[in-house]
């Protein structure tokens, strides 16, 4: 059984190789300002297994609707993306984007045609291996 284990680690720690990993440095254009906008819903991200803190905003900005992250913090992965749900599970979803640093403030467009009021979770979660790293109800 140890056997095993060791041999799936090994080969999880060999399937991530460092050009699956998202960007360690802030993000320093914002193409979105939030002294222009009306918050809409918002809430505190949460780390599901893996480190990562901050807070994840509800934004409209003359009918464009963004998600927020400012603060953000997160422990890095391969294939991390951004997404928004309508229940804790994730089993309908928009995929928002890849993350695009595992720090510091972000934005993610959310379609035209998507009605938020349905949406009340976003992710970050690891499409390659399909595990949530952080979710934050948005109220």
């Amino acid at each position: 059984m140890r056997w095993i284990s060791v041999i799936a680690l090994v080969i999880m720690l060999m399937a991530c190789q460092p050009e699956d990993a998202v960007p360690t440095n802030p993000v320093t254009e914002v193409d979105f300002n939030v002294s222009q906008a009306t918050l809409l819903k918002k809430g505190v991200l949460q780390g599901i297994d893996h480190v990562a803190s901050g807070t994840a905003h509800l934004y409209d900005n003359d009918g464009k609707k963004f998600i927020y992250f400012d603060p953000f913090s997160s422990q890095n992965g391969p294939d991390l993306k951004v997404y928004l749900s309508k229940d804790v599970n994730a089993s309908d979803y928009i995929r928002l984007g890849p993350l695009k640093s595992t720090m510091g403030m972000q934005a993610y467009a959310v379609p035209v045609n998507c009605d938020v009021t349905q949406y009340h979770y976003v992710h970050i979660w690891c499409e390659k291996y399909t595990v949530v790293f952080a979710r934050a109800e948005i109220k």
